[in-house]
Parts: structure tokens; C-alpha cells; sequence
């Protein structure tokens, strides 16, 4: 009796895995940039001085951080979940992997 035709197929969550990281770094790029304002304001063009220099750290700042930090992290982790995937896998292995993530 042959074997069954065991040629390796993609592995379908790292394919999906491909597409939320594709996902998140489209989300990451409609974010409005910071740069502009966090330079112009405290010790920039815009606005000087230690008002602006308050404003600039107290909100600024911590606004930016807060915003992409997360972002950052999010697409990190989701490339390492990414990069632990095989490329491949048997036929059976995808099949089961289809059923476990419900892809």
C-alpha cells in the first residue's frame, strides 16, 4: 500500500497571523503623527518657553506615548506569534489547525 501524498501545504494560521500584521501595521500607519507637534511645542518654533515646556510633558508626551506604545507592542507580539509558525505543514496538521482556530 503507497503512502499518502504527504506534501507540505501553508501553514493557514501563520497565513492568518500574516494577515492581522498587515492589519495592525495599516492601522499603525492611519495613526496622525506626533512628531510635528512634540518638536514645535516647549523648546520648538510653535511655542516656547516653560508653559510650553509644562505642556509639552505633562500632556504631549505621555498622548504619544500612550498612543503608539500600545501600537508598537501589538504589532511586535503579533510577529513573533507570526515568526513561531512554521511555513508549512503536513495536510492533516492544517486541517487540525483549521478546526483548533476556527479558520
Amino acid at each position: 500500500m503507497s503512502e499518502p501524498d504527504e506534501t507540505p501545504v501553508s501553514n493557514p494560521l501563520r497565513s492568518e497571523l500574516s494577515r492581522l500584521l498587515s492589519q495592525v501595521q495599516e492601522a499603525r500607519s492611519q495613526v496622525p503623527g506626533m512628531a510635528g507637534p512634540l518638536s514645535a511645542i516647549g523648546d520648538g518654533q510653535a511655542w516656547q518657553g516653560p508653559a510650553a515646556r509644562r505642556f509639552h510633558n505633562q500632556h504631549l508626551s505621555p498622548t504619544a506615548q500612550a498612543l503608539y506604545v500600545p501600537l508598537d507592542r501589538l504589532e511586535d507580539e503579533v510577529r513573533v506569534a507570526r515568526d513561531a509558525q512554521p511555513a508549512e505543514v503536513s495536510p492533516e496538521q492544517a486541517e487540525l489547525i483549521r478546526q483548533q482556530w476556527g479558520l
